[in-house]
């Protein structure tokens, strides 16, 4: 049986991120991307799974304009086993967030443009909203965890 090799250049589609933080669920801050960038977010069948965890995504794909954008949730709780002391009156269960990108903790949602949006013209749009508390790009070497960013 031949060995296959893949070079990561070519694994590694060019991108740009745009890092969101927002106390909205993902399907409030979709409708409000919808909304004012006229958008169309559209949820995914299935989500990102890892750790454990699902990863809700939002894929808005025009041909007829060329537009190609992913909106990712980066943030995701997941309830331990009920845990029982035995001197205490009630039971409590534990609370893990996970993120994503392990590297961004602090980022709510991802948004990633593979083409056809103008960069600094979504930002100012992003900013100007009240529910997006902030927003700003991401570099690639900030990103230590890029294979997540795969899911296409």
């Amino acid at each position: 049986m031949k060995k296959k090799y893949f070079h990561l250049d070519k694994i590694f589609d060019k991108y740009s991120l745009i890092a969101i933080h927002s106390n909205l669920d993902d399907f409030s801050l979709a409708f409000l991307l919808n909304k004012s960038l006229g958008a169309n977010f559209e949820r995914a069948n299935e989500s990102i799974k890892y750790k454990n965890s699902n990863f809700e995504f939002f894929n808005w794909e025009d041909l007829k304009n060329g537009i190609n954008c992913s909106l990712i949730s980066n943030k995701n709780y997941i309830n331990s086993e009920i845990i029982t002391k035995t001197d205490s009156l009630f039971s409590l269960s534990e609370t893990k967030k996970v993120s994503l990108i392990e590297s961004m903790s602090k980022v709510d949602y991802l948004i990633k443009i593979k083409q056809g949006l103008d960069l600094n013209f979504t930002l100012m749009i992003l900013n100007e909203l009240p529910q997006i508390i902030l927003s700003y790009t991401l570099d690639d070497e900030e990103i230590k965890s890029k294979l997540n960013l795969i899911f296409d």
